[in-house]
């Protein structure tokens, strides 16, 4: 498979940025592992829960790295692992917090799915935890437009000896909401840990069913609680646009 969007990627005046040299718009396939995990949701007993993100911590592989699951309440859990030679855990740190105010930043990571983001307190720093990333991306078919809003590890119970040595690991954590609506729909965390070449990184995303949720207590909050039901349900190739979004994405940057 292979992304379908219609964005065309990077614009004339990109090239004349210092990184640019960073630049290739080729997205290579997804590894064949990977692929293969496209083919059915697995099942869900095996499914790691929010609540238990935490074991992510543990050394080792769970028993599902790879794969998409369909849960009862019509939520979804996706997880990707994606190796990554000569890459560093903060190396990651750092690139959550550098490309969040420039769309051409962004397009580094995905030239054929990613067109915009900016950090919606106009700030342009590197520091992302405590901030939110106002993003525009394809995936799969589809134009999403998202509000990430990083949260500091301890929020999803890592705890601080965990998360201590960022030489190590280090971890990226976010509530996914709606910027143009006061509705929050997922949880994300990326785990990049280090290996004997580089680091691998081992993302995990829940989405739908009772991860929807409000926010704040304003009148628009009350309309657009009748219509929570509907989208709490999510459709099944949903998963796997993720699933295969962000084994591209990470892929590609990582290269």
């Amino acid at each position: 498979m292979t992304t379908q969007a219609t964005y065309m990627g990077y614009q004339t005046h990109d090239f004349e940025l210092p990184f640019a040299k960073f630049f290739n718009e080729t997205i290579a396939p997804i590894p064949a592992n990977v692929a293969a995990t496209l083919e059915h949701a697995l099942p869900t007993p095996e499914a790691l829960t929010l609540e238990n993100a935490p074991q992510m911590a543990e050394k080792g592989y769970q028993t599902v790295e790879n794969g998409y699951f369909l849960l009862p309440d019509g939520g979804l859990h996706v997880a990707v692992l994606t190796p990554m030679r000569d890459v560093t855990p903060p190396m990651w740190d750092w690139w959550f917090g550098w490309h969040g105010c420039q769309d051409n930043r962004y397009k580094l990571w995905h030239p054929a799915a990613h067109k915009s983001a900016r950090w919606e307190d106009g700030r342009d720093d590197e520091a992302y935890i405590g901030r939110t990333s106002i993003i525009e991306e394809y995936i799969g078919t589809s134009l999403e437009k998202a509000a990430i809003q990083f949260v500091h590890p301890t929020a999803l119970g890592f705890s601080e000896a965990q998360i201590a040595d960022k030489e190590e690991v280090v971890y990226i954590c976010a509530r996914l909401g709606y910027p143009h609506l006061p509705v929050d729909f997922g949880w994300l965390v990326h785990q990049v840990r280090k290996t004997a070449v580089g680091a691998e990184m081992r993302s995990r995303f829940w989405m739908g069913g009772k991860h929807i949720q409000l926010r704040g207590d304003n009148k628009l909050a009350q309309l657009v609680s009748a219509v929570l039901p509907k989208i709490a349900h999510l459709p099944e190739r949903q998963a796997k646009d993720l699933l295969q979004h962000c084994s591209e994405e990470m892929n590609h940057l990582a290269q």
